[in-house]
Parts: C-alpha cells; structure tokens; sequence
C-alpha cells in the first residue's frame, strides 16, 4: 500500500513540475512584484530583466498601462521565485511585462549609490578576495562577450548632480602557437588613459568605447633579454626556445592583447560630494591568442 501511495505522490509531484508556467521578465528597467494585485499595494521589490517566474495563479483583474507611448495590455498575476536567492516567495506582477521567451539575465554590479547593469553581457558573481568590494568589484568575461559598444545603463539610487563614466584598458603579452598558449598575466602591462564615455541618455546611459587595433597594441618598453628569462620561468624551457630570436613583443609568437576593461563610474551628489567606483572585466586571454595576434598576421 505504501508502494501505491509512494507511487501516486512520485507521478503527482512530476506531473506538477511538468505543468509549471515559467516566464521570463521582459521590462527594460525591472517590474516590480506588489503584495496584492493593486498598482496602490505595498512594493516587495524590483524585479530584474530576465528573472524566471512562475505563475501560479491568474486573477483575471485586468490592466492597461501606457509605456514610452505605447499602450500595454495585460492583467495581475501571482508569481513565485524560481531562483532559491529570490529575496521573495510569492508576489503579484502584471504580465503585460512577461514572456514566455527564455531570457537570461543582464550583467548588474551593485553599489551602495548606485547600480550599474550592461545589456548582452550575463549576470555575474564578483571575484572573491577582490581589493575594496565597497568601491572595487571585479568579474570574468565569457570567451564570447566583449563590452564593445554595449550599453552601460547607471541607475541611481540617491538624488544627484551628475554621473561620469570612464573607460580605460589593459594590454598583456601573450605568446601562442596554433596549439596552446603561454600568458603572462602577472608581469608588465600597459595601461591606457581614462577616456570619458558617449552619453546615451542624460546621466542614465552611456556607450562604451571599441579599442581600436593600434590601442590594443600599444606597450611599455621591455628588455627582450628579461622577457625571455621571465618565460622560461613561468612556462618552461620549451616556451623560452619559442622565443628566441623574438627582437619585439610584437614578434610571433609573442603578441600583445586586451586583458582587462575597466570602468570608473563618478557619481556627485546634491550637496556636490563625489562617490568613485570601479569595475574590472578580466578578458579571457585564450579567446585572444589566435584573433587578435596581429603580428602573426
């Protein structure tokens, strides 16, 4: 008998999870999830773009609302969090802002003044152990991701004056062959300027800069005798002899590339205060060795 029961319960609990109604949050800017179907009822909180929902009820309260000219239809719906770090278990949303289309999360890093979010690049956990998490965060590209010409969308979370954003870059040498690649991430690097980014939308929105090919080539000056040392040391005998009648870093195999972007965001406040933050892209150099050898070329 317990079998049967056991059984029952099993075939119920699949049948449920097969029936979930999952959607996807489709507003630009968040949605916000309320305690009761009502536009006038307590706010729980904001709901990210691309955040997984399930619903679980439908009310049938009807709603129409007018969005940058444009009239939504749609009605409230109770929802409950599919990710377990939700910092909510049921709310009502309306669902003229959901879709069925799987959509990922956005890039978001949350300072205490503000928030900063990137279109087409994936949510991402800080690295750990990070200088000032308070006024440093640092994260990992995908080998498919690049910042070039995104856009960087800055949401305020106190009165302000104006908000600058900054963008400058980093330029390793790597040395590759058609098979693997020997990356010197802890030795010299090039740094560029701080450049100031295009303004999309007034002190909102901003464009990110494209590094140009004579940008990401640039580096300091290096003995070639030490370089050579430095590469013997760090990957072997094998990799030295590679090198060996290298005059330039930009000789093949060596080549030099974009290792990190980062951001400086400038936030001055009513009273004129300045808050700084900065935000580092570590840029996979495997994904580079073989695009972005110019020399090689």
């Amino acid at each position: 008998m317990k079998t049967h029961i056991s059984i029952l319960l099993a075939l119920v609990a699949f049948s449920y999870a097969e029936a979930q109604d999952i959607q996807y949050v489709s507003a630009e800017n968040g949605l916000v999830i309320r305690v009761k179907p009502s536009r006038g009822a307590k706010r729980i909180g904001m709901l990210d773009y691309g955040t997984a929902l399930e619903i679980t009820e439908h009310t049938n309260l009807q709603l129409d609302i007018m969005n940058n000219g444009e009239k939504i239809s749609g009605e409230w719906v109770k929802v409950r969090g599919m990710d377990a770090y939700e910092p909510f278990e049921e709310g009502y949303v309306f669902n003229g802002f959901l879709t069925e289309e799987k959509l990922k999360k956005r890039f978001k890093a949350s300072f205490e003044e503000f928030t900063v979010s990137i279109d087409d690049i994936s949510e991402k956990t800080p690295e750990e152990a990070f200088g000032n998490p308070d006024k440093i965060l640092s994260f990992k590209l995908n080998l498919d991701e690049s910042l070039e010409g995104k856009t960087i969308k800055v949401k305020h979370h106190q009165e302000f004056r104006t908000i600058e954003v900054f963008q400058k870059h980093e330029n390793s040498i790597a040395i590759s062959d058609d098979k693997s690649h020997c990356d010197l991430i802890d030795w010299q690097h090039y740094y560029s300027s701080w450049k100031p980014l295009k303004t999309i939308s007034r002190n909102h929105k901003f464009k990110a800069r494209a590094i140009s090919e004579k940008e990401a080539l640039k580096f300091i000056d290096v003995d070639i005798e030490t370089l050579k040392s430095v590469v013997n040391e760090t990957c072997g005998a094998s990799w030295s002899e590679s090198i060996k009648d290298v005059k330039s870093v930009k000789d093949y195999p060596t080549s030099i590339i974009t290792s990190k972007v980062l951001l400086r965001i400038i936030m001055t406040d009513i009273d004129g205060y300045k808050t700084e933050k900065i935000i580092i892209f570590e840029i996979p150099m495997s994904c580079q060795t073989k695009v972005n050898s110019y020399a090689k070329l």
